[in-house]
């Protein structure tokens, strides 16, 4: 036991900076696929319909993974009354997308409530991330 926190103890910046790093390479990838899937036109998309409005879970999850990404990979920019940049960075993106969809002739349109969902996200992104920085001790 002793040995395995001795290497924990020696280790452990290492861990933090491999997820700050990972977080950072992955949040240009995640921005890649919240695009592609939000501008996708409709008919290339499954049309699966698990519960009403099961679309506007799927947008607060994908914007939670993205406020994630964030929190986990620019820790201490992101402390105290900055996370607010974050809620707006989020918006924009989202305001964006939305109208893009509404403008493409993808066969998609600009929908407040998804909007609202992806607004929504930052608060699991933003507790996943506050477990996430307690656990491996993100500073």
């Amino acid at each position: 036991m002793i040995i395995i926190l001795g290497f924990y103890y020696i280790f452990e910046p290492h861990i933090t900076m491999s997820l700050r790093k990972l977080s950072r390479y992955s949040l240009a990838l995640y921005l890649i696929l919240i695009s592609t899937l939000s501008l996708l036109p409709s008919n290339n998309l499954p049309n699966v319909m698990l519960f009403p409005n099961a679309d506007k879970l799927i947008h607060c999850a994908m914007y939670a993974g993205l406020t994630f990404l964030l929190l986990t990979g620019w820790p201490r920019f992101f402390m105290s009354n900055r996370k607010l940049l974050i809620v707006i960075a989020i918006a924009f993106w989202g305001i964006v997308m939305e109208l893009l969809q509404g403008t493409a002739a993808i066969g998609r349109s600009y929908d407040l409530m998804d909007e609202l969902a992806n607004i929504l996200g930052f608060f699991p992104g933003w507790f996943t991330a506050y477990v996430a920085g307690k656990i491996w001790k993100l500073k």
